[in-house]
């Protein structure tokens, strides 16, 4: 690829003046999941450092997950969203719940590998490795997030195991998969590396990450059951709570994303406070680490990039023939 809990509350105050901000500054409102997941704190994050480097006022709506707003966005009545590639694959595709390709979607920025993904459990119980998962109480469903239910899957087929070997405990999201845990309700969830509510429940019960077997058929049982563009990286000790060791993970990109027909200048204004803001970004949560400029243009996108995008990272030098005839494939894709 091209590419603690004081801190949320430091985005919280930022946000809150946001909202105080004056009628006159352009407000936008932008598509993320529920409070304390990753993505709603990625969509904070964003916000607050648009809003000081940018100018431009965003309020952070939140949904159940990208199923539940993906086809607003796509519709136009909200304009901008944070999603990983796995998701926006899906929406893309029409590799989805609703069987429906939402080709409205475009790519303003990208972030490389910035999602990290595992199985998460009691640091002191019985699960140490995939092998113990066979009989657990395994959380499924996940409405409203496709991709955690296939990265599950995928999971149990590289231990070996499908749903009938482990007890599937429905949940309605991610964070529900973590309290169900910290209840006791099951033993292993599925959790991104760094989300807030992982980190809560870190200091409730002690979590601990699993380690992704290191098999030479696992990258390729990800990207064939969760999307082409998953891959596993390896957590350093201590990248977040949980991770005690250098941990194998899931991981992928996550984008920011607009509707096609968004504001060219707004989308401008967007990307410039992002860009001057970039120091400011990172620091945000782990899976803000891969939002580098080098990372904004990806070379391996799902969905097209919005022109306005095109037209900023072509000023600063970074578009290049192999990133057009991508963008012409995608746009292509679109219109079947």
């Amino acid at each position: 690829m091209k590419r603690v809990h004081v801190l949320f509350s430091g985005i919280a105050v930022a946000l809150m003046s946001a909202y105080a901000a004056p009628s006159s500054a352009q407000t936008v409102a932008l598509a993320a999941d529920r409070a304390g997941t990753t993505f709603n704190t990625i969509g904070s994050g964003v916000a607050v450092v648009a809003k000081k480097y940018g100018g431009l006022n965003i309020i952070v709506r939140p949904y159940a997950g990208p199923a539940a707003w993906v086809p607003v966005l796509n519709s136009g009545e909200v304009k901008l969203g944070v999603m990983s590639a796995n998701s926006a694959y899906q929406a893309f595709s029409g590799d989805n719940e609703q069987k429906t390709a939402y080709t409205d979607l475009r790519l303003i920025r990208a972030g490389s590998a910035t999602l990290m993904l595992g199985f998460l459990v009691r640091k002191e119980g019985p699960i140490k490795t995939y092998a113990d998962l066979k009989g657990k109480r395994i959380s499924s469903d996940f409405g409203g997030h496709l991709s955690i239910a296939n990265s599950l899957t995928a999971s149990l087929k590289v231990a070996g195991y499908t749903w009938k070997d482990v007890t599937s405990v429905p949940v309605a999201g991610a964070n529900d998969g973590i309290e169900a845990l910290v209840a006791n309700r099951l033993d292993a969830t599925w959790a991104s590396l760094g989300q807030p509510q992982a980190r809560e429940a870190d200091t409730q019960i002690g979590v601990r990450y699993l380690s992704i077997p290191d098999s030479p058929d696992a990258a390729a049982i990800y990207q064939e059951i969760v999307f082409p563009g998953a891959r596993i990286t390896i957590a350093k000790a201590n990248a977040a709570p949980g991770v005690e060791a250098p941990t194998r993970l899931l991981s992928y990109d996550s984008y920011i994303v607009a509707n096609k027909d968004a504001s060219g200048a707004m989308i401008a204004k967007l990307l410039d406070g992002l860009w001057k803001g970039t120091d400011d970004l990172l620091p945000i949560h782990p899976s803000m680490r891969g939002y580098t400029h080098d990372a904004a243009v990806t070379d391996a996108p799902v969905i097209p990039y919005h022109p306005a995008a095109i037209a900023f990272y072509k000023e600063k030098g970074m578009w290049t023939e192999a990133d057009q005839k991508r963008q012409d494939e995608l746009l292509a894709q679109a219109k079947k």
